[in-house]
């Protein structure tokens, strides 16, 4: 009777377990390829947990050691593997560099920006790249520094009103949902010790729906 007790609640819970969604969070969950560019090499060997949990950001007038650098022309692919970002109101992604402002701050113009473009996939196989422009960084990441930091304060990573970061938006595309994000330099920066090219803290939805288990 003892051993029969202590089975049961075991099958029960597996059950349940088959029948509900994957538990997920709305970070991104896996790098599908890093290309370093020239002059990358700043936390590669970190990867891949540097870019696949929540933002570390410095703030305005800093920026932060947490991420990768991508080198110039570098290109990192990555994938939401329990959940998939969908089309909602307003931007459905954020992107985390780590830009910052001249002191005081009061400028967004004025400050030290590295760019990328950003495309958007639903497989994986076939890419829409986000409109663009370097001169009014409209369309580019890189350039809004990131406030939310999961060391030091309680920003939540998924509020674009609160969190820094670049906003996009499936609509821009076409797109009513996509699992892949590939992000890569535009060369407008320079860097040392590794440091050039665009700068990957994290990747965050906004509007995210988790995957059936299997």
């Amino acid at each position: 009777m003892p051993t029969n007790l202590l089975l049961l609640p075991v099958v029960l819970v597996v059950l349940s377990i088959g029948q509900q969604t994957v538990k997920h969070d709305r970070f991104v969950d896996r790098v599908v390829s890093f290309e370093p560019g020239l002059g990358a090499g700043f936390g590669k060997e970190k990867l891949p947990k540097i870019v696949l949990g929540p933002p570390r950001g410095g703030g305005k007038l800093k920026p932060s050691s947490h991420v990768l650098s991508l080198g110039n022309g570098g290109r990192i692919t990555l994938e939401f593997v329990d959940n998939e970002v969908i089309d909602g109101d307003g931007p459905d992604l954020l992107v985390f560099e780590n830009p910052f402002l001249r002191a005081p701050g009061n400028d967004p113009n004025e400050g030290f920006f590295e760019l990328a473009k950003v495309e958007l996939s639903e497989d994986g196989a076939v890419w829409h790249e986000i409109p663009y422009d370097t001169g009014s960084r409209k369309g580019c990441a890189g350039h809004h520094p990131v406030l939310a930091n999961s060391k030091e304060n309680k920003i939540n990573p998924a509020d674009p009103k609160k969190a820094g970061g670049d906003p996009f938006d499936l609509k821009s595309v076409g797109l009513k949902r996509v699992r892949f994000i590939r992000i890569t330099d535009l060369t407008n920066g320079a860097g040392n010790k590794g440091t050039t090219g665009f700068d990957l803290d994290a990747v965050v939805a906004i509007h995210s729906k988790p995957r059936k288990a299997k």
